[in-house]
């Protein structure tokens, strides 16, 4: 097993080595260290492990490494909020977690690029952070100024959320609100597998609940589904 002073002069050595700039997703592959030993061992955030190995190592001091630490710290926020933070979140975690970026440079990065598409790249790449990639893609959709021509207005958000080996189908006007209260009202764990984006949130919930009547759990809103099921559903982005 690596040791916390073993892991920092890695992080020390190929950070130096790549002008200061250093990912999570790079840092195993070229230090032969599992993420495991790093991020939930040692420390929440890889951003937590940037700043204490120091010796100058910033990631927010150049455009390259700002981008990187500024998508990775606000992916990992999202997926532990369940929401796209407002100012006041983001101010908080910031004074609780200093290695956190400031407001100050997450609006800086916000106004030189659409934030939100690079945030969603970052957590399909990842391909761990399943709530944060939801909730990220939602506001791309509705808010991308390339958003696809017809598409109509947003009244709500049909979702699929996954409790144990069975999902659940219904709709909503906050989606993160509704995630936070579904999990809590559930005894295993609850993972939001897609939401459509729709002008008809009540409608769109009984096509569903139609679709899959053969595959229903008694006079409930959960479902029996498998993969093709969830494919199907998964292939609506707005509908």
């Amino acid at each position: 097993m690596t040791t916390k002073s073993e892991i920092l002069a890695e992080i020390r050595r190929i950070s130096s080595a790549n002008s200061g700039s250093l990912s999570l997703k790079k840092f195993p592959e070229l230090s032969r260290i599992p993420e495991r030993q790093v991020r939930g061992r040692y420390w929440a955030t890889w951003n937590e492990a940037l700043a204490e190995a120091g010796d100058g190592i910033n990631a927010f001091s150049t455009p390259k490494s700002n981008e990187i630490a500024v998508v990775t710290a606000l992916a990992q926020l999202i997926e532990v909020l369940g929401t796209w933070p407002v100012e006041t979140q983001l101010t908080v975690e910031h004074h609780e977690n200093p290695s956190f970026p400031s407001v100050h440079v997450i609006r800086g990065l916000d106004k030189e690029t659409f934030l939100p598409a690079k945030v969603l790249a970052f957590c399909v790449e990842s391909n761990t952070l399943l709530i944060a990639e939801e909730i990220v893609r939602l506001k791309v959709e509705v808010e991308s100024p390339e958003e696809s021509q017809g598409q109509g207005r947003v009244a709500g958000y049909v979702y699929m959320m996954r409790s144990g080996k069975r999902h659940k189908i219904g709709k909503s006007n906050s989606l993160s609100r509704r995630y936070r209260e579904v999990r809590q009202d559930l005894p295993n764990e609850t993972i939001l597998v897609h939401t459509i984006p729709t002008d008809e949130p009540s409608g769109i919930e009984a096509f569903w609940h139609r679709r899959f009547a053969d595959k229903r759990v008694r006079d409930t809103a959960f479902f029996s589904l498998d993969t093709s099921d969830i494919v199907a559903f998964k292939r609506h982005k707005y509908q």
